[in-house]
């Protein structure tokens, strides 16, 4: 390809990416409207998916779930729970009962609940004041475990709480972490096991570690779940061993009981026992130095316990396993799990893998190493389970058009189909702009893929005002996933133009890693060498630019607007403006020399010198920096840096601060909030690009 042009095409495999001819523009308050399937539960028999229903009661202000089922032969679904507040279904291995959680009343735990598929009511097994998660059958169908922060001595109705809560006492540097609050000790999440028939259920693990989903080996023999258990994991590389855990210990271990069944890997993102023995995982091998990124390779680990040894398989397929791509659309409840699992007895793994800004299902031949795509581009797989043998998925499948819909793939015959699209009806009576992907040359000739969203009516004649989408991360990619704010901001007449700078995951690890110790600095080179592509068009107008992002997004537009004043507007979303107080507020440690060689006691310049607001005396963009209150992964102190620094130099902005929220804000938080939060992005762009009124902002 020549590196002096751009290639472009149609957002290929993504049904509704084209320009629909719709009743009207898509508006913020839709979000109301959207319902969300999650965590899809393949049946033993193939015939049947249990699902999470995810919908928004806008007079509660707040999410409902339910449990769902649909018929894999005839298509559409019903409602099998009754409850608002039920989630995470799981079959019997027989395929006659669902487990599955569910709460009462809003603010109450969850406990796991029994149902028998065929007919009957919901019957309790737990009433634990920990509440209950993950549930997972045994292999005869006999027992239940699952997760619960739950502590059996402390948690007794004797136990009298303290009217006001208590001072807390500090020992390690991550003490709490954003969407899940301060830690406790005494409460975090282990594993613990039920009976079918009821009874107590009992602890397997204990101590201040929090541990991973629990899944049963195939003999029945142990339960397998994902941990760090090291005492000061900050001070190495990042470190996750496969455990196992006797379902049969009379007492909870804090880890001598425990048998380590894989070690010397980073975090894993999925694993999967296969029908002789060996487990496959989706993992980083450690390795020094230290990276901003470590990708996620496929690994397999052999021979007998207590260690088995770990071989990566397919090497050469430099794309992550067990990832996906970018949206603000995934289901902001319930979840599910990425896909991962054996199938061909054994002799083969598929796997969800971000390739170029998608998601695709891929076939690995273990023996071989080779590596098959079954699915094409242009597809958002958000999540999914297989069959027992592994060739028949339950897949929610998303794409630039629509936010995910319930399919069933099957493997052998590569045959993908949709079952059920929840938000078809109104979603598809609205005007929709067309999506255009494109590959462009970045300054040093490195080839950068983006898309445009255009317009509904788009007319190539006319100058558009535009606005640059800017992801997070920045270990993340954009691509074939459904944004609604994109959608509301091309229906208001702007050009959306989102891309994939170096540093983006979905092309391998040198590309994302490259901007390690240098960030910000050429991804921000590779997003204007975008606008610029976009710009050559003819159908933007140069004086009407705007650019928002969110967290590393939202540090690259506090960057951008400090370098550069091509941009009329800017909204910063959950930003870092100053690296130093960064380093010593957010809710995870930077001990290890992934983005800063040294601390910033040790070297403060280089922190100041990739410290946006050192540059505050640049900025002639009006700014808007939205915020929330309780955002701790990006502290809300960092979006006041910039907005003190700002109003002391006498520039343009303001400052859109959301109690109660945390970093989560445009993905899943409260209904209402993220429709306000849409309509401040889109009222401060149309007020310095368009020239509408604005004065609630003081301009």
């Amino acid at each position: 390809m020549d590196s002096s042009a751009t290639e472009t095409r149609a957002a290929d495999g993504a049904p509704g990416a084209a320009a629909v001819a719709g009743s009207r523009p898509i508006r913020e308050d839709d979000l109301l409207r959207f319902v969300w399937i999650a965590d899809p539960q393949m049946a033993p028999d193939g015939t049947r998916v249990a699902f999470t229903k995810v919908w928004i009661d806008a007079e509660a202000d707040e999410y409902r779930t339910q449990v769902w089922i649909a018929d894999t032969g005839a298509g559409g679904a019903r409602a099998l729970t009754s409850g608002v507040y039920d989630a995470q279904p799981r079959w019997s291995p027989d395929g006659r009962w669902l487990a599955f959680t569910r709460r009462t009343e809003s603010g109450k735990p969850a406990q796991l609940f029994l149902l028998p598929v065929e007919g009957g009511e919901a019957m309790p097994l737990t009433s634990l004041e920990g509440g209950t998660s993950d549930p997972a059958w045994s292999p005869d169908g006999l027992r239940i475990a699952f997760l619960s922060s739950h502590h059996p001595t402390l948690d007794t109705p004797e136990r009298k709480k303290p009217k006001n809560e208590p001072a807390r006492i500090v020992t390690r540097p991550v003490f709490r972490e954003n969407d899940i609050g301060f830690f406790d000790d005494q409460h975090r999440d282990h594993v613990w096991v039920v009976s079918r028939e009821g009874g107590a259920p009992g602890p397997l693990t204990s101590g201040p570690i929090p541990d991973g989903s629990p899944a049963w080996s195939a003999d029945g023999r142990w339960i397998f779940f994902a941990a760090d258990r090291r005492a000061e994991p900050w001070f190495g590389l990042e470190e996750t061993k496969l455990y196992a855990v006797s379902p049969d210990l009379e007492s909870p271990t804090d880890g001598a009981a425990l048998e380590v069944v894989v070690e010397g890997c980073g975090t894993i993102a999925a694993f999967a026992e296969g029908a002789d023995g060996r487990i496959a995982l989706a993992a980083p091998i450690g390795s020094e130095p230290a990276r901003s990124y470590e990708q996620p390779r496929l690994l397999l680990a052999i021979g007998t316990r207590p260690r088995r040894e770990l071989r990566a398989i397919a090497s050469d397929y430099d794309f992550p396993f067990a990832e996906g791509i970018n949206s603000d659309q995934h289901p902001p409840r319930a979840g599910g799990r990425v896909p991962f699992a054996f199938t061909a007895g054994g002799a083969v793994v598929v796997s969800a893998v971000a390739k170029h800004g998608s998601s695709h299902l891929v076939r690995v031949d273990l023996a071989a190493g080779t590596v098959t795509e079954l699915t094409p581009p242009g597809l958002d797989i958000v999540s999914g389970t297989s069959t027992p043998d592994g060739r028949r998925w339950a897949l929610v499948v998303g794409n630039p058009g629509t936010p995910g819909d319930l399919h069933v793939f099957d493997v052998e015959t590569r045959t993908l189909r949709k079952l059920w699209g929840t938000n078809d009806g109104w979603l598809g009576e609205m005007a929709h702009g067309e999506v255009e992907e494109f590959w462009y040359p970045s300054f040093d000739g490195r080839k950068i893929q983006g898309w445009i969203l255009k317009p509904p009516g788009f007319d190539p004649a006319k100058k558009y005002p535009m606005v640059l989408q800017i992801h997070g991360g920045p270990h993340t990619a954009y691509g074939a996933g459904f944004f609604h704010e994109f959608q509301v901001l091309a229906a208001a007449g702007y050009v959306v133009l989102y891309t994939n700078p170096r540093g983006s995951t979905s092309y391998g690890q040198e590309f994302a890693d490259v901007i390690q110790y240098r960030f910000p600095g050429d991804d921000a080179k590779d997003l204007m060498a975008g606008v610029d592509a976009l710009l050559a068009r003819g159908y933007v107008d140069e004086t009407r630019l705007g650019v928002t992002g969110g967290s590393g997004g939202g540090l690259l537009t506090n960057w951008l607007v400090t370098q550069t004043g091509r941009f009329g507007a800017a909204v910063t979303q959950r930003c870092v403006a100053e690296w130093a107080s960064f380093y010593y507020s957010c809710d995870f440690t930077l001990y290890m020399p992934f983005w800063f060689r040294r601390p910033p006691f040790e070297d403060p310049e280089e922190y100041r010198l990739r410290s946006p607001v050192s540059f505050a005396a640049n900025v002639t963009t009006p700014l808007m920096i939205i915020h929330s209150e309780e955002d701790w992964r990006t502290p809300i102190g960092q979006g006041e840096a910039m907005f003190r620094a700002l109003k002391q130099l006498r520039k343009t902005v303001v400052m859109v601060r959301f109690p109660g929220e945390n970093h989560e804000l445009s993905r899943s938080g409260v209904p209402s909030r993220r429709v306000q939060n849409q309509e401040h992005i889109r009222r401060w762009f149309d007020r310095w690009l368009l020239g509408k009124p604005a004065p609630e902002y003081g301009v």
